[in-house]
């Protein structure tokens, strides 16, 4: 199930507007009550800004000039949850969005002929693209560590014998 916030921001005449940004997804769980969506506080020129930043490709402090707030308020604006989230869900966004473009600019660059080390580095990438990004969460980690195997169904071991042959006399 896909839940989605709601981000108020004071509009010009200093009521709350609002504006619906995607939460992270969660499991439907039938016993527990459904929480209500929280609401995001998030300036109407932080929010200008932040989209500035992600959809220009602005600096912090141009983006900041541009929307007419001081580049530290902007600043300590992003450390806030709420903002960061907004942020982080924009750039995402944008992520997403340019994916298609960059495969299309591979596919190009794999048909050039001027720089041949360029098309082998094309090939190479598009080679190594999964299909979909949830094929890419699935792939294991290689971690450091110490594996043990168990084998249970394997050829049998040699037994050895542990019984002691006969007694051996005392020598004092």
């Amino acid at each position: 199930m896909l839940l989605t916030r709601c981000v108020a921001s004071p509009s010009r005449r200093g009521m709350f507007s609002s504006m619906t940004v995607p939460a992270v997804a969660t499991a439907s769980i039938p016993d527990q009550p459904r929480k209500q969506a929280r609401i995001l506080k998030i300036t109407r020129k932080v929010r200008d800004a932040i989209s500035l930043m992600v959809w220009e490709g602005l600096k912090r402090d141009d983006a900041a000039q541009r929307v007419g707030m001081k580049d530290n308020s902007l600043y300590v604006a992003l450390r806030k949850p709420d903002v960061r989230a907004f942020y982080l869900s924009e750039c995402e966004v944008l992520r997403t969005s340019g994916r298609a473009r960059r495969l299309h600019r591979l596919e190009q660059m794999s048909e050039q002929d001027d720089n041949k080390q360029a098309a082998v580095n094309a090939i190479l990438a598009l080679e190594r693209l999964a299909p979909s990004d949830e094929a890419a969460v699935g792939r294991a980690a290689s971690m450091p560590g110490l594996q043990i195997v168990i084998q249970t169904n394997g050829p049998n071991p040699p037994v050895i014998d542990v019984t002691p042959a006969q007694d051996l006399p005392d020598v004092d």
